[in-house]
């Protein structure tokens, strides 16, 4: 530091050092003066050299796109969102005033290849064509019953339950293994994408005009592309409509593109549909209800069943989920504390398992059917503490979507890579997971922070951006290796415990689990797992049967609730010592 400082602008290979500085002062929005007082220092380079060092890096990262998205040997996908922004001006005139944009900002990520296998085969375009349309030749019932959770999928559902609570006790015992996601970060490009013709410029902009995509390319290579669930359905109309052009070229069609739903989307309507269906009223006397934790915890002013915010309703159900697997731990082991149950799981390293598979068989996840078969049921009327299951058409559309890909459209050895693609590792950390879609919202704020300014306009953006991912990894390399990130963990992470310890205090005090006094609810349960093939197929089968004509009906009215039978049950007192249970899955009951 001190011979940086020293030799100054004597010797460019003193001043690497300064450089470096230079770019993290930029990841961290030092201000323009301060760059330049700084360089007077010797501490970094000049504020001209800092924004041409940019530039040149997005243009080096841009290369580097291109050549992974030419490389045959990888699995290529293109996640993409767009987000707005304004340009302010301190004084407007004629010629001057604030604008707002509206932009996109995209990835190209590198799926990783399965063990044993090549990205040739698995993006083959052939595979494709065998398998294209196939759940539109298929009897409907058919269709509906493939989508149906086979006993795999139940056996690897109540395996993964297990872990789950096993993880809540203890945590971090089976941890997915990190893998860092190849990524490249793409230049924005100034254009709407809220309808279908914005769709189809932005993915021609991106493959043939930003990667350089040969069209020969996709003679014989699929890509995938990831976004939200208007942009997928965009994506599909723009494909329906160039189906007709005449150009012999697939890249015309965009026929050798796969639209996969990002699963933070899925996740938020499945949130919107689980907060209109479980929250009660505000007056709300059942202890289970959404409405009731609400305003048993603290600080959950921003979670509300109006507006989803992601993060907010994320923490709020994890305190829930925790407190319910907590409570049943301690209901299944007859103790009245955690202090208790750990003690009861460290006298024994294997009893943890069997905890776990008791309370998921006994208490939280429980088809109607095997209820019955244990003679849980005692009397008629849905009790509280069992949940009621909802419909929501924009759910149900995105998974029915993308379970019919991955069973009958897709080609299997893709359909596990796609799925895989949902999920995103941006620094090869263990905590680091996110969904995909997600990661892309985090660009979209990381590109606003710098579109601040009079000076800030759609070409700056595009030029600065696919250097941003290299630099934070910079940044995020030095403060590592420099300690500065230990420094700072000081002030430990937000927890969760007190919130929990109320959820279990509440669960307790209203005997959650003490089947001998549940009480009659109001309302009676929709029993789906006899009835929601019917549900899903719609009155006379109108969602499966092509031929049928449309109606002027919309989706959520077709499917009327006073039509669906219903059942009444209650959860009676388990027999079975918990110690008893075998962790092991028997398969027989039904769903």
């Amino acid at each position: 530091m001190i011979t940086s400082i020293a030799l100054n602008l004597r010797s460019q290979r003193t001043n690497y050092h300064q450089a470096i500085n230079s770019l993290i002062f930029w990841d961290n929005c030092m201000p323009k003066r301060l760059i330049q007082m700084l360089n007077q220092f010797g501490i970094c380079t000049s504020y001209v050299f800092q924004i041409n060092g940019v530039k040149s890096l997005s243009q080096s990262a841009s290369e580097m796109a291109k050549e992974a998205a030419n490389n045959s040997l990888k699995i290529k996908m293109l996640p993409y969102d767009n987000f707005n922004w304004m340009s302010n001006v301190w004084e407007s005139s004629a010629l001057h005033k604030s604008q707002t944009h509206d932009q996109v900002s995209a990835l190209l990520v590198i799926l990783p290849t399965p063990t044993g296998q090549d990205a040739k085969t698995i993006t083959a375009i052939p595979s494709f064509k065998e398998k294209a349309g196939t759940w539109h030749k298929i009897n409907p019932r058919i269709l509906l019953t493939d989508i149906i959770p086979s006993k795999s999928d139940n056996d690897a559902f109540w395996n993964n339950a297990i872990l789950h609570v096993q993880n809540i006790i203890f945590e971090d015992l089976k941890a997915i293994q990190p893998l860092k996601t190849e990524e490249y970060y793409l230049p924005t490009f100034d254009q709407e994408q809220g309808s279908t013709r914005g769709n189809m410029i932005v993915l021609e902009h991106y493959f043939g005009k930003v990667l350089a995509i040969p069209k020969k390319t996709f003679e014989d290579t699929m890509f995938t592309v990831l976004g939200d669930r208007l942009t997928v359905a965009h994506d599909h109309a723009a494909q329906d409509q160039h189906s007709v052009d005449l150009s012999p070229y697939a890249f015309d069609h965009l026929s050798s593109l796969c639209m996969v739903g990002g699963i933070m989307h899925y996740e938020m309507n499945y949130i919107s549909a689980l907060s209109r269906n479980f929250w009660g009223s505000d007056g709300s006397l059942d202890p289970v209800s959404l409405s009731t934790f609400h305003k048993l915890l603290p600080n959950c002013a921003e979670v509300n069943s109006h507006k989803i915010n992601y993060y907010a309703w994320m923490r709020f159900l994890d305190v829930i989920l925790q407190g319910l697997a907590l409570s049943a731990s301690m209901a299944v082991t007859k103790t009245s504390s955690l202090n208790a149950l750990e003690s009861i799981i460290q006298s024994d390293s294997k009893l943890l398992a069997k905890i776990a598979a008791a309370v998921v068989d006994n208490l939280l996840v429980q088809p109607l059917d095997r209820l019955e078969d244990l003679s849980i049921k005692k009397i008629s009327g849905e009790t509280r503490g069992h949940p009621t299951f909802f419909k929501c058409y924009n759910y149900a559309n995105e998974c029915m979507e993308i379970l019919h890909n991955i069973i009958h459209d897709w080609p299997s050895s893709y359909a596990e890579v796609a799925f895989n693609g949902m999920f995103f590792n941006p620094h090869g950390w263990k905590e680091d997971f996110k969904p995909t879609d997600l990661h892309v919202e985090h660009l979209n704020n990381h590109i606003k922070e710098r579109a601040h300014g009079s000076n800030a306009s759609p070409s700056v953006l595009e030029k600065i951006v696919p250097a941003m991912g290299y630099v934070q990894n910079l940044t995020d390399f030095v403060f590592e290796e420099m300690g500065v990130e230990d420094l700072n963990q000081h002030h430990s992470h937000v927890k969760q415990k007190t919130d929990i310890a109320i959820v279990i205090h509440h669960m307790q005090a209203h005997n959650i689990f003490d089947f001998a006094q549940d009480k009659k609810s109001l309302h009676t349960v929709i029993d789906l797992y006899r009835h929601g093939l019917q549900c899903v197929g719609g009155l006379n089968e109108r969602h499966t049967n092509i031929s049928s004509v449309t109606t002027n009906e919309t989706e959520d009215e077709i499917i009327n609730e006073t039509e669906l039978k219903t059942v009444e049950f209650t959860l009676g007192t388990v027999d079975e010592d918990w110690n008893d249970v075998e962790s092991g899955y028997d398969g027989q009951e039904t769903f």
